[in-house]
């Protein structure tokens, strides 16, 4: 039996059954279904559809991520887990797709970036398909990945790199990357290219980049730029492109950092684009997957509780931006199980969503009183809390001790649940900067919290002032180094040239 076969075989003796004839019946409601949780080393997957063909999607995820990781280190892949919603069939899914002017949009699958939570959706392909398109959904995973770099990356890049990702294929013991992407090479085929200055220029509010028109010649050429220096022909142009990331972190514009990594000017670039496309030769990256990746013993699975449905597909519709559909699913779950502590948190993730924070704290107090063990609702919670102790301080009001450790034990709790939830660690550290405890204590959640979040430049300069707090002036000038930048938003870097004045540099 081959490894993918004793790995959906063990999945499937785990969840204690071999069919999912039980998922069947179409006649019944969605929310009404058999929903299972199959939860691996990175995903969360929720579903009502074929177990073996769930679990197949399990294991291509966490192979993806195997690959990514052989590439970028293990490190690279921390975040809260992700939320995996896979529908039994595309019509299921369908009331369940974001929304264009109205409309639901034509989608095979998405992925939905959040500070608090990552999610993917996707349905599974019709009975006797072998293969399932998922490139979409690693092209959007891929942006999670590599967002350490996304503030200093130029958009070709990033979307190039996504593009690469994207054409992620295994057959269980090796992986493929950076495969030849047949309608961009159709395209590069029929439509000149973009000369590289004005490819530098496109940005997220250029035409290239929003008028569909536009949009298939930028994304081709993206790829192709990006296949050229990652995977191509040129030892010379791979080994230089190395260099092209650490002289963005120095504050060099991406066009001088690129033509001072490559030894090559724009035009010379030009023709080497046009050489590596005539060439026609497009090989992919191939990867040994290490065994790990495929332990059955990764994997647990169980049966959802009928609240759980109404939540999940709650939660799904709130992060789609649908919140009033959103919102029926909740009070729904509330009114079916009102001794349960979800239909509290969703109404409390709703309320935040619209700005309405009386009502998120009273409907996360609710959730914690009714046992909630999220991680999600003690954050808010502690978060409401501590937004209202700021304000009291700001009216000269004293703050009580009682709600300080309040606060504190809410945010521990959190971390305690999920580790690599990079808010809690940095709100936890400005909570510890506030008191008279040891700031060397808030400075190292701090630092966990750029670690996890590098992305997030306010992480950045709470750890600059705990640095500069702790009389670490060097520590804290090397943080704000990178505000400092003309790439970031003016308020913000304002804000580390105040501080860098403080500290004397």
């Amino acid at each position: 039996m081959s490894r993918r076969l004793t790995w959906i075989f063990s999945a499937l003796l785990a969840l204690g059954f071999f069919t999912a004839s039980v998922f069947a019946n179409d006649e019944i409601p969605l929310v009404k279904r058999q929903w299972f949780e199959a939860r691996s080393a990175h995903f969360n997957i929720y579903s009502c559809g074929d177990a073996a063909r769930v679990f197949k999607v399990a294991g291509k995820l966490e192979q993806f991520c195997g690959t990514y990781s052989l590439l970028a280190g293990a490190q690279a892949l921390a975040s809260p887990p992700i939320a995996v919603v896979v529908f039994p069939d595309y019509d299921s899914m369908k009331p369940f797709l974001p929304l264009y002017q109205g409309q639901p949009e034509n989608l095979a699958g998405f992925f939905v970036h959040g500070d608090d939570e990552n999610l993917i959706v996707l349905s599974l392909p019709p009975a006797g398909t072998e293969t399932m398109d998922m490139s979409v959904v690693f092209h959007e995973y891929t942006h999670l990945l590599l967002r350490r770099n996304d503030r200093i990356w130029p958009l070709w890049l990033k979307e190039g790199m996504a593009e690469i990702y994207s054409t992620f294929a295994t057959d269980g013991y090796t992986a493929l990357i950076a495969q030849p992407i047949r309608h961009h090479l159709q395209l590069l085929a029929h439509e000149p290219m973009l000369p590289l200055a004005e490819l530098f220029s496109v940005t997220h509010d250029s035409p290239q980049y929003n008028e569909q028109s536009r949009q298939g010649i930028f994304y081709a050429e993206s790829w192709l730029l990006t296949h050229l220096l990652f995977a191509g022909d040129s030892q010379i142009l791979r080994a230089r492109f190395a260099n092209f990331t650490p002289l963005l972190r120095a504050g060099q514009t991406p066009e001088q950092a690129f033509t001072n990594a490559l030894g090559l000017s724009l035009p010379q670039m030009d023709a080497q684009l046009q050489r590596y496309l005539k060439g026609g030769q497009f090989t992919p990256l191939q990867l040994n997957l290490p065994n790990s990746v495929f332990q059955p013993s990764n994997l647990t699975t169980r049966w959802l509780t009928p609240v759980e449905n109404y939540f999940r597909l709650g939660d799904e519709l709130m992060r789609i931006n649908r919140p009033d559909e959103a919102e029926k699913y909740f009070t729904d779950a509330q009114k079916l199980a009102p001794a349960s502590p979800l239909p509290y948190e969703g109404l409390g993730l709703l309320a935040i969503q619209r700005n309405q924070a009386d009502d998120a704290l009273r409907e996360f107090q609710e959730s914690l009183q009714h046992g909630s063990g999220s991680f999600l609702t003690h954050y808010y919670y502690a978060l409401k809390k501590f937004r209202l102790a700021e304000a009291a301080v700001e009216r000269q009001e004293t703050v009580s001790l009682d709600a300080s450790k309040e606060i504190h034990d809410e945010l521990l709790k959190s971390i305690v649940l999920m580790p690599n939830f990079g808010a809690a660690h940095e709100l936890f550290g400005i909570v510890e900067m506030t008191t008279d405890t040891d700031h060397q204590f808030a400075e190292q959640h701090l630092q966990i919290a750029v670690q996890l979040e590098p992305e997030n430049p306010y992480f950045q300069l709470a750890l600059a002032e705990a640095q500069f707090s702790n009389k670490e002036p060097d520590a804290a000038r090397k943080t704000l180094s990178a505000l400092l930048l003309p790439t970031v938003e003016a308020k913000l870097r304002e804000q580390a040239q105040e501080l860098m004045q403080k500290i004397g540099g």
